[in-house]
């Protein structure tokens, strides 16, 4: 190859020393030196440290493992909220009420009893118009705070699983708030339970240990309360109960209704004729107009097996209600009964259902239809 005269660089050429020389005229050895971190990149990097480490602190919320709850925290630490126009210095935020603040709490139930309360088919039982919802205050305050398990039945449907109890994890506050919650939604009526309610039953079940079964439930009566003050235990069936409304006034087909439409409603439907082929109409039927007695009876302990009504044939199970519903809440729905749906019976005082609680008091199964076309004709010794 002929040599290059001008030695120029970019010529190219063989003598490899000369090929060295340009590339290092070109591109610099490298050093050893380290070039320091930014004043203003450390000063962003310490910034955000301590901005997380203060979110952090604000947003932490107990570290709980159940689920964030916004009671337990204080946005406005780092986001104050900016006064209303018009609004007074220094003015406190209306307190929420007890049903409000349940509504939160019930985030921890929503997974089991669902957002619209009407739990998982089988497994968790509804909440929507529940006996156990809008009954007593004391078997729904003893569910939430001591748990339940094992076969259970609500509104004739059986279910199979477990609650776990909330009195370590909820407050007495917030116990009584989700309460409260519940009863007002999805078409319940009960009434808010106070805090002090709560104390006085976590008093009166200090003893159980373990999650009620449906045995226990129903020892303790379905319409018992506590006191507003709390600290005592609320009256049962036993004591002197409170004046009950009389047969044939306005409250008692008041309350009735009322009871008809938390209870009845779901298999006997609002215009009380039932579902064709499962569930009989109540309208103008032999069992509803006839002997009070037998209708009482009906409620009390149930009916099991076929069952004709108006001509037609039913082969559906009636849950009996004798553990549920007190005499008085028996009576104004017998009362309703017979005064709607075209009916024009007369009313049925509570004292005619408490002589057939007393009457039948040994039986122990549903009726079945040869029993109740023969009511009346045995005596109570010779009825199983």
């Amino acid at each position: 190859m002929k040599e290059n005269p001008d030695r120029v660089d970019y010529r190219e050429s063989a003598d490899i020393t000369e090929v060295h020389a340009s590339v290092q005229r070109e591109k610099p050895e490298p050093s050893a030196d380290v070039t320091p971190m930014p004043l203003w990149l450390t000063a962003i990097c310490a910034g955000a440290m301590v901005w997380a480490g203060t979110y952090f602190g604000v947003f932490h919320g107990g570290l709980s493992a159940n689920v964030y709850n916004e009671f337990e925290s204080s946005p406005a630490v780092l986001f104050p909220q900016p006064a209303k126009a018009g609004a007074k210095s220094g003015a406190a935020e209306a307190p929420q009420s007890l049903a409000q603040l349940g509504k939160a709490v019930y985030g921890q139930c929503v997974a089991c009893h669902q957002p619209n309360g009407l739990g998982v088919a089988g497994q968790f039982p509804h909440l929507a118009k529940s006996e156990y919802v809008n009954g007593g205050e004391k078997r729904l305050i003893a569910i939430l705070l001591k748990g339940a398990q094992g076969p259970m039945t609500v509104d004739g449907k059986p279910f199979n699983g477990a609650m776990p109890p909330w009195e370590a994890q909820l407050s007495p506050k917030k116990i009584a708030a989700v309460a409260s919650y519940i009863r007002k939604e999805w078409g319940n009526t009960g009434g808010e339970i106070s805090e002090a309610k709560v104390l006085a039953a976590k008093k009166e079940f200090a003893t159980q240990t373990a999650p009620w079964t449906e045995a226990e439930l129903l020892k303790i009566p379905a319409d018992a309360n506590f006191p507003d003050e709390g600290g005592g235990a609320a009256p049962t069936a036993s004591a002197a109960p409170a004046a009950a409304p009389a047969a044939g006034t306005p409250d008692l087909m008041a309350e009735g209704k009322k009871n008809y439409m938390a209870i009845c409603v779901a298999c006997h439907q609002p215009t009380g004729l039932g579902l064709p082929g499962v569930f009989p109409t109540l309208a103008k039927t032999e069992y509803v107009t006839g002997d009070p007695k037998r209708f009482a009876a009906m409620i009390l302990k149930g009916v099991a097996g076929p069952l004709t009504v108006d001509g037609k044939v039913y082969n559906n199970a009636m849950p009996g209600q004798e553990a549920m519903l007190s005499d008085t809440k028996i009576a104004s729905i017998l009362t309703y009964v017979r005064a709607s749906f075209g009916n024009t019976s007369a009313a049925v005082a509570p004292e005619v259902v408490a002589a057939a609680r007393k009457e039948h008091a040994a039986r122990t199964a549903p009726w079945t239809e040869a029993e109740l076309k023969a009511f009346g004709a045995a005596s109570p010794a010779a009825q199983p």
